[in-house]
């Protein structure tokens, strides 16, 4: 008899161990999803937020040392606004000669970005691309 209680006392505690190894492991993953969760939400509610605008005349854009476009915060949230954080396509090909101020756009300012490149007379199109994929496209001529 004491050898059959001593192996049930064995198995129930082997079942609470295993019992408590398999909640442990079911807790972490759902913590480890929550967290993920929260960081994919605070992505989108960024990139949903932010907006922008090129506001320059198609018909004429000004030159100072490189094409002057002007950037305009549409969005409700400020965001970076710098060479590192900027894309700029011309045409579909990357223009790295660029130069951006200010450092960062609140709601409702407006940046210039200078784009130091050579253009062919006739229609181009600007692409900008801020650092979290919220893109605009600007036909214009030179």
């Amino acid at each position: 008899m004491a050898g059959e209680t001593t192996a049930h006392l064995i198995l129930f505690i082997t079942a609470v161990i295993l019992a408590s190894s398999v909640s442990t492991v079911a807790f972490v993953t759902v913590q480890k999803m929550a967290i993920g969760f929260e960081h994919r939400g605070n992505d989108l509610i960024n990139y949903l937020s932010t907006d922008f605008e090129i506001i320059n005349d198609p018909t004429t854009i000004p030159y100072d040392n490189g094409y002057v476009f002007y950037i305009k915060n549409t969005g409700e949230r400020e965001f970076p606004f710098t060479n590192d954080t900027v894309t700029v396509l011309i045409d579909g090909v990357v223009v790295n000669d660029i130069y951006t101020t200010p450092f960062s756009l609140k709601p409702g300012d407006v940046g210039i970005l200078k784009v130091n490149t050579t253009l062919s007379s006739g229609d181009h199109r600007l692409t900008v691309v801020l650092y979290n994929g919220v893109s605009k496209s600007f036909d214009f001529e030179v």
